[in-house]
């Protein structure tokens, strides 16, 4: 497995996928019905493949496959994160859009300025755009809140101030 793995999940677990993104780490996930397919496109773009399909386990498959508990979101991350000894840090957090996986490029507070709501111009001066579907991030509660969950959850991350 390379140093920073990339992963598909199934339609059942679009919330460990987010919270893979919002991490750094490139995760798809697969639309259609979890089988022979999805495994192909696994292979095909080295993705570690994660599931809860016990019946994946059991078809030919030379790539990696981890199955995760049927547990809540906060505790498959912090499976998939132990298992794989994932390195979790805050610098790489919010790199990639929650939405469609794609890259996340710093835009100007001037190039926001009729996308963002007035109380988000007025207080922040960051702002990253997905270079794919257009969504605009920046350093609100949000941060706060993952931070809230990750610790919630037993997730451990170095972390230095980037609220605003």
């Amino acid at each position: 497995m390379s140093a920073q793995p990339r992963f598909i999940t199934d339609a059942s677990l679009t919330g460990l996928a987010k919270w893979l993104r919002l991490l750094g780490y490139d995760t798809v996930v697969y639309s259609g019905k979890a089988g022979r397919l999805m495994m192909r496109q696994a292979q095909d773009q080295r993705r570690v493949l994660l599931t809860r399909r016990r019946d994946m386990l059991e078809r030919q498959f030379s790539g990696d496959i981890l199955l995760l508990p049927a547990a809540g979101t906060g505790r498959q991350l912090g499976f998939v994160i132990r298992k794989l000894s994932l390195k979790i840090d805050y610098e790489n957090m919010y790199r990639i859009c929650l939405i469609c996986n794609s890259r996340l490029c710093p835009t100007t507070r001037g190039d926001v300025h009729d996308l963002v709501p007035p109380f988000v111009y007025e207080n922040y001066d960051r702002y990253n755009r997905c270079e794919s579907c257009g969504k605009i991030y920046w350093p609100g509660t949000h941060i706060r809140n993952a931070l809230k969950f990750l610790k919630d959850n037993d997730i451990t991350i170095p972390v230095h101030d980037q609220t605003r």
